[in-house]
């Protein structure tokens, strides 16, 4: 096994090291499903390529346009084409909303990044899909955790991702149409080199959102008596 700037060059050692840590990296165009698993607390199946995804009632898909420039979000029971990526999850029936993507954040983030939430969640929990805009130079975080997957579509750019812990790291290449699947508790972080990096990632499940009596509409109520 070699080692080229923590970089693990033996084949055997990083396709074990993928199934240790818990990453899986699908190519531009590769057909591939990838479901959750049985540790998992939130269910998820994941079409990598062009699938005809049958979305059952109770569930929902969020996926791309076949011009990667609209997001959408549709409940079930439904069939979708989806030619990129498309991400169902159990137990979730939002209404259908479709968002186009611009990649111009307003959210600032770690080391200079910024993000924009594409499709919000409603409540404290639900899932949530974003534009993370990481600058040239820049990580879009130190090596990090996340307690439940994220599924992330690489839309422009180029940059690397690195998963591992110390020296036991898997340096992938990262470009347009390239999916990423970080499993839950995943060691992980992504850098780019001359330009920036734009990736949608989807959170399965969102750590902020509204309660029962802390939204917009009821903290911008006050009484008169």
């Amino acid at each position: 096994m070699d080692l080229v700037n923590n970089k693990i060059e033996d084949v055997s050692t990083i396709e074990s090291l993928k199934e240790l840590f818990g990453v899986q990296y699908l190519d531009p165009g590769q057909r591939a499903i990838v479901s959750a698993n049985e540790n998992d607390l939130y269910f998820y199946t994941v079409y990598a390529g062009k699938h005809q995804v049958k979305v059952e009632l109770g569930d929902c898909c969020y996926f791309l346009s076949d011009d990667k420039k609209t997001a959408l979000l549709q409940r079930g029971p439904c069939e979708v084409t989806s030619s990129h990526l498309a991400t169902v999850i159990r137990g979730y029936m939002p209404e259908n909303k479709t968002s186009e993507i611009r990649t111009k954040t307003n959210l600032p983030y770690v080391n200079g990044c910024s993000t924009k939430q594409v499709f919000a969640p409603d409540r404290l929990g639900d899932p949530t899909l974003q534009i993370l805009d990481i600058p040239p130079y820049s990580s879009e975080q130190a090596h990090h955790i996340h307690s439940t997957v994220r599924v992330a579509y690489i839309l422009s750019g180029t940059g690397r991702s690195i998963v591992g812990m110390n020296d036991k790291n898997i340096v992938e290449s990262l470009y347009p149409g390239k999916i990423v699947v970080l499993e839950k508790m995943c060691p992980h972080h992504f850098e780019t080199d001359g330009e920036h990096l734009i990736v949608l990632p989807l959170h399965v499940f969102s750590s902020v959102g509204a309660l029962e009596n802390n939204h917009p509409m009821f903290n911008g109520t006050h009484m008169t008596e």
